[in-house]
């Protein structure tokens, strides 16, 4: 017996693009929740292991309901149900939380702003004791000058993801921070963002990533689903 893998709540009708598989492969189906339909598809597996391709595929069928112009909840990955039946009872019984997941995203997205390096190096910090101090000083100070500049770099970043809050403060509802980046990221900030404010996003990020530092430079992600601010698990 297959088990169900949840994608995400949607209003009712939302239809998924046929051109867009779900996991493995298959096919991303439609369960009528009422008002609302869940996207969902077929697993031949009791437990989902996390592959890159799969983790993938999952973002890729959300960001193909928002590239519809559809409102979602998405579901976070990595829970499988064990039928249709399951995952409706699931939904219903969170009902007063998707609610407020479904108010929180309608019309809205989420954009990222990335800080990464460019592998520029940063500014450096002159060095007054230049005379010799030894066969190991050399290495000690190559150890402490890269320790050093790595923490100018990050100072940096932090100094150029909070400079992009600031500007980017009129056109989000809300913002995360984002803990512990996966490198090469150094700082990032998701922001919802109403669907009509994408392009005047964009145009603020690219005028603030315009006077960065050399060393850093600002990438976007987005617009995708609202994994930061409205996910919901259910049991």
């Amino acid at each position: 017996m297959m088990a169900v893998h949840l994608y995400g709540v949607l209003d009712a009708g939302a239809d998924p693009t046929p051109s867009i598989p779900g996991l493995d492969g298959r096919v991303v189906r439609v369960l009528s929740l009422g008002d609302r339909c869940a996207w969902v598809s077929d697993v031949a597996e009791s437990r989902l292991e996390a592959t890159p391709e799969r983790i993938r595929a999952h973002d890729a069928v959300l960001s193909g309901a928002i590239a519809q112009g559809y409102s979602v909840v998405p579901s976070l990955f990595g829970r499988l149900h064990a039928d249709d039946a399951a995952v409706i009872a699931g939904l219903e019984g969170s009902a007063a939380a998707l609610d407020a997941a479904m108010t929180m995203v309608r019309e809205r997205v989420e954009m990222s702003v990335l800080v990464v390096p460019t592998g520029a190096a940063p500014a450096a910090m002159p060095d007054h004791q230049r005379e010799s101090r030894g066969p190991g000083y050399a290495h000690l100070k190559r150890i402490r000058d890269q320790v050093h500049a790595e923490q100018i770099l990050l100072g940096s970043a932090a100094e150029l993801a909070q400079s992009a809050t600031r500007a980017l403060a009129g056109l989000c509802i809300a913002e995360r921070v984002v803990e512990a980046p996966a490198p090469p990221v150094l700082m990032a900030r998701a922001h919802l963002v109403a669907r009509d404010n994408v392009a005047r996003y964009l145009r603020a990020v690219k005028l603030e990533a315009a006077g960065a530092d050399p060393a850093l430079r600002i990438a976007v992600r987005g617009p995708g689903a609202a994994y930061s601010f409205a996910a919901v698990q259910i049991g």
